[in-house]
């Protein structure tokens, strides 16, 4: 694997070409984008006058894929089960709305008219039905102490969205009044509540809690947070269990040159391992690095990502923070590896296959096999509106099942981005998939390459 590492590297260097210009930079992106674009918030005319204001972000996306799951859509078939080609339209359209009912209290929400609707599906209850889902609504209070933000709420992605995935919650939370440039966040989360089906019984309750500081200097911001999810009652060790997590982020500018880091680290107690009915030791890390510079009209880029692996995921020390979700559903520098068709390195897409042999696998240990991963990327801004970009990436595992190989594979990809006008954008990416020898899982099955074809026309007001 340091063979490979070294000449990915070398590729990288000398061509200039690499990996996540298409996430970190939306509008390179050639997928449904689930973009936040925030409304303005109006400013009341007079006491008790209550004004409304909306954003918004329709997508039309288009996809074909060489070696699809045909399920979802979602999933990459490098095993060759299935001798077919995907291909689809889907679309979403969502909807902001704040209602500014004061200068001190606001109502906020995300409806979502379409989200992620296949073409000729019904996408709803019924066949001749459109389901609207309420995603969050919540209030804004500026209180003394600070801000607060109370009900269903934007959840999951805290920083740049390695290890995390953009979500909902039922939260309670506070920013605090902070002295200059310091910054603070407090929020507890209730993920399940078992009072509400079975009166009187608590056990099983899950929540959620979290604390970060962050300072904000003059080239950037570092935020650095503790996390922990209490189970009230953990079947397996008949007991309460409480998992915990350090959490570092970083975005820094220091002229033409750009650093953005996150570092993860569990510790702790962790929910027991097949066949243990004690709390595990948990130790698991996942660390990624994005490293930019611009020149003129030209960005240059180098990423590397990395989650730890667990060679024997019964002895009760939980190694791994890959798990059985792998990286962030929302992180999206690869559009084969990650991404929000294929997504090899994501638990949330197809069953079966590939997703059966890095996830749901643990009798060959294949779901602790964790991920390293070293790529770059470039991007130059033709003109104000055009812009075009390259990417190449290496994956492999950190702790492959014995008779594995720990070779994921390389993606190479390009891509083109252009802004028909203020509001409207259009973007379209080709990417391939060189398959590594870890999917043949020790000689058993057959490997192919792969290869995606994605374009998008995105509106947002």
């Amino acid at each position: 694997m340091k063979k490979v590492l070294s000449t990915v590297a070398a590729l990288a260097l000398v061509a200039g070409v690499a990996s996540n210009a298409m996430a970190l930079d939306k509008p390179g992106r050639a997928s449904e984008v689930p973009t936040t674009t925030a409304p303005r918030v109006p400013t009341p005319t007079a006491p008790g006058v209550a004004l409304w204001s909306v954003a918004g972000q329709w997508v039309l996306a288009g996809a074909l894929i060489g070696g699809g799951m045909g399920d979802g859509p979602g999933g990459a078939d490098v095993q060759g089960l299935h001798d077919n080609t995907d291909a689809w339209y889907i679309y979403s359209f969502k909807i902001l709305p704040v209602l500014q009912v004061n200068d001190k209290i606001s109502m906020k929400g995300e409806l979502r008219f379409a989200d992620r609707c296949v073409y000729g599906t019904s996408c709803g209850s019924d066949s001749g039905s459109r389901d609207m889902d309420i995603k969050h609504v919540y209030m804004e209070w500026m209180s003394p102490i600070g801000k607060t933000r109370f009900g269903r709420t934007p959840a999951g992605g805290w920083g740049p969205k390695f290890m995390n995935n953009g979500a909902q919650g039922d939260r309670i939370m506070l920013w605090p009044n902070m002295p200059d440039n310091w910054g603070a966040l407090l929020f507890t989360q209730k993920i399940s509540e078992k009072d509400s089906t079975t009166p009187g019984i608590s056990d099983g309750d899950v929540d959620f809690y979290y604390i970060d500081f962050n300072y904000k200097a003059n080239f950037g911001k570092t935020i650095a947070a503790v996390i922990g999810k209490r189970t009230a009652d953990n079947t397996a060790i008949n007991d309460s269990l409480i998992e915990t997590q350090l959490w570092v982020t970083g975005t820094y500018k220091f002229g033409n040159f750009g650093v953005m880091y996150e570092w993860n680290q569990a510790f702790g107690d962790g929910a027991p391992e097949p066949g243990n009915t004690s709390e595990a030791d948990a130790s698991g890390t996942g660390i990624m690095v994005d490293l930019n510079y611009q020149m003129d009209d030209w960005t240059f880029g180098g990423l590397f990502f990395y989650m730890t692996g667990d060679d024997d995921p019964t002895d009760n020390d939980v190694e791994s923070l890959f798990g059985s979700k792998g990286v962030g559903n929302d992180y999206n520098p690869y559009q084969i590896l990650t991404g929000d068709y294929m997504g090899l390195l994501q638990g949330d897409k197809s069953s079966g296959g590939t997703h059966d042999a890095l996830f749901r696998d643990p009798a060959n240990k294949a779901g602790a096999a964790g991920v390293i991963s070293l790529g770059g990327y470039v991007k130059y801004a033709v003109s104000p509106k055009l812009s075009v970009n390259a990417v190449i990436g290496y994956a492999g595992a950190d702790e492959e099942p014995d008779g594995y190989e720990d070779d994921y594979g390389i993606e190479f990809g390009v891509g083109a981005a252009y802004k028909i006008m203020d509001n409207l954008s259009y973007n379209a990416h080709f990417a391939f998939l060189s398959t590594g020898d870890y999917w043949d899982q020790g000689g058993t099955m057959d490997t192919e390459d792969v290869y995606l074809i994605a374009h998008a026309l995105s509106m947002k007001f």
